[in-house]
């Protein structure tokens, strides 16, 4: 949606001309999808099955480790063999059935089942000291709890403790993006109830009446002033 946005939008820059668009959903998970999933059904007539083999083989997933889980992703020749050489598998680097990608491919679910069982016999920090001095991708796989306190994110200040007026002391995940010029930073916290009411009815355009008598029908509601439970907030 946002692409489809952006590029309307580029156009009318370009051109002065507005324009629908229409983005249906099942049609662009469907493009997503089977961008490598078409496999060989991308060739007429097909070459093979649909279903991209290495994404769809069972052991393709966080690897468990002695304390945790890994995400381990050698992909070239090279990260293959800088993997088998850390992993003090010199049996599995001459082994012809993974020296190439065709080889692998074809080998696929043998290789990561191999994968696993090798990663399990280490831990996290150990494999990922080891895979960083060896340029092979690795990451932790974190859990719900342990994103709390990730490196990263404390190193970036993602997670923003404010005081709420009314739900005391609250953790709130930052802006991911940043901008070199007009950064952005969360000047509102989640407004209470009726916390707004007011203000966005005046922008909607209703008259002072009109809001006075969704008050006092109970159509919307306002918060309290300190010392004045109940009470309206002075007009603008």
């Amino acid at each position: 949606m946002l692409s489809a946005v952006l590029s309307a939008l580029f156009h009318r820059e370009r051109t002065g001309e507005g324009q629908a668009i229409e983005v249906p959903m099942f049609e662009t998970v469907v493009a997503y999808v089977m961008v490598e999933h078409l496999y060989g059904e991308t060739f007429v007539p097909p070459l093979e099955t649909a279903g991209y083999k290495r994404i769809l083989n069972r052991w393709r997933r966080p690897f468990r480790t002695r304390d945790g889980y890994l995400a381990v992703v050698p992909y070239t020749d090279a990260d293959w063999r800088a993997f088998f050489a850390v992993a003090g598998r010199p049996d599995l680097l001459a082994d012809p059935r993974f020296t190439t990608l065709e080889s692998r491919l074809a080998n696929i679910e043998v290789l990561y089942e191999e994968l696993s069982k090798i990663v399990a016999t280490r831990s996290s920090a150990e494999w990922l000291d080891a895979l960083d001095r060896a340029g092979v991708p690795a990451t932790i796989v974190n859990t719900l709890e342990t994103l709390l306190t990730d490196p990263q994110l404390e190193a970036t200040g993602f997670w923003q403790i404010v005081d709420h007026p009314s739900e005391g002391t609250l953790r709130l995940p930052a802006i991911p993006t940043t901008y070199s010029r007009t950064p952005g930073e969360i000047r509102r916290l989640p407004p209470r109830l009726g916390e707004h009411s007011l203000e966005v009815l005046r922008e909607a355009g209703f008259g002072e009446a009109e809001i006075d008598a969704m008050l006092a029908s109970g159509a919307t509601s306002v918060v309290p002033s300190p010392g004045a439970p109940g009470s309206r907030p002075p007009r603008s």
